[in-house]
């Protein structure tokens, strides 16, 4: 049981990590979200950096891009793949569709789960650009949920498979 929870942590951590630099190489490599990105991460940057300025003090301005580029890889990364690993771990469910399939369909749906989880009246809209990122997360999430059933559902069907006997062997 030990060894499974190992198994399950350190394919976590690991599809994580590399659905983060997918999504940042990405983003990066796709002109119209690199505009868009850059666009948000100044304003965002700048509103911080604002706030900061009135509370009294000046702030590190890289830490404040590092905690908005850490909040894009939670609800990109780490949320839609804990809520598919955890169901799919109680569920006993082994597929590949399950991991991928879950954890794409919410790190796709995190802006308008976050819209309908902020009350905004746009919730149930989208721009071109919000369908090409919603895109963009989507495949992040398929990419976690795939790494992560590479690494942790081999060791459980291994541990399911029932071991022989000494005396049938």
């Amino acid at each position: 049981m030990m060894r499974r929870i190992v198994v399950m942590a350190f394919g976590f951590v690991l599809a994580v990590g590399v659905a983060a630099i997918f999504l940042i190489v990405s983003a990066l490599l796709d002109p119209a979200t690199r505009e868009a990105g850059f666009a948000a991460a100044t304003s965002g940057l700048f509103a911080f950096v604002e706030e900061d300025a009135r509370a009294g003090g000046w702030s590190d301005p890289l830490a404040t891009f590092g905690f908005i580029l850490w909040s894009m890889i939670i609800a990109t990364c780490v949320a839609p793949l804990a809520v598919a690993a955890l169901i799919g771990e109680i569920a006993g469910a082994r597929s590949l569709l399950w991991y991928a399939g879950a954890s794409a369909t919410l790190a796709g749906a995190s802006p308008w789960i976050a819209r309908a989880a902020m009350g905004l009246d746009r919730a149930h809209e989208a721009s071109p650009l919000e369908l090409r990122i919603a895109l963009l997360f989507f495949l992040t999430g398929a990419v976690a949920g795939a790494i992560y059933w590479l690494i942790a559902a081999p060791s459980a069907r291994q541990m399911a498979r029932p071991q022989p006997s000494r005396r049938e062997v």
